[in-house]
């Protein structure tokens, strides 16, 4: 049976479930521009925007078999959506306060500040950050390190390593989470002393 116009979204996800490409691009036809304006509103840059909908409709179609939607196809894309752009804001917090950060231990190495104490906070923070990073999966930490120390961006990264960029994006957020949790006394440390 074919796909056609009529059929409501519930009746085109499940044709998609058992494969239907046809479903498949006529949920991509129908929300794509949609998602984009939806996403575009929060996020300015419209290459990470057409990223993200280019993943979430890769994920859609590659776990067609294992997505449940509970309320509608709409809200499930939107949702979707919108926890990309969340997880998306949060690393870029994390990726800032390590910046901010790696620029003081710059100023503090180059005798810009002669407070011992404060130069033994950063230090031990260094070493701790060194040693959280060490802890990674091997993947995990090639993508930090190529993201943090080479400055390359999420398409740079799945190029050269042969992944998708949801899979480098993934990587950041499970790094970036695993350093936040194991440099949280750190942090609160960093936050007293400014």
């Amino acid at each position: 049976m074919s796909v056609n116009k009529k059929m409501s979204d519930i009746d085109i996800f499940q044709k998609l479930k058992s494969g239907d490409i046809k479903a498949f691009e006529q949920i991509y036809d129908k929300y794509w521009s949609k998602l984009f304006d939806q996403a575009h509103r929060r996020l300015a840059d419209e290459e990470i925007v057409k990223e993200f909908i280019q993943d979430l409709f890769t994920e859609l179609w590659l776990n067609k078999g294992k997505i449940e939607i509970h309320t509608s196809l709409s809200s499930y894309l939107q949702q979707s959506l919108k926890f990309k752009i969340f997880n998306h804001y949060k690393s870029q917090q994390v990726q800032e306060r390590y910046k901010e950060f790696v620029n003081i231990q710059a100023s503090l190495r180059s005798g810009n500040s002669n407070q011992t104490e404060e130069h033994l906070n950063y230090t031990d923070l260094h070493q701790a950050l060194k040693k959280c990073i060490e802890k990674l999966p091997k993947q995990a930490q090639r993508v930090y390190k190529l993201k943090q120390e080479d400055g390359l961006t999420y398409p740079e990264i799945a190029a050269l390593l042969q992944i998708s960029i949801s899979t480098v994006e993934k990587h950041i957020i499970r790094a970036l989470k695993t350093i936040r949790e194991e440099l949280k006394y750190f942090f609160l440390l960093l936050f007293f002393i400014f």
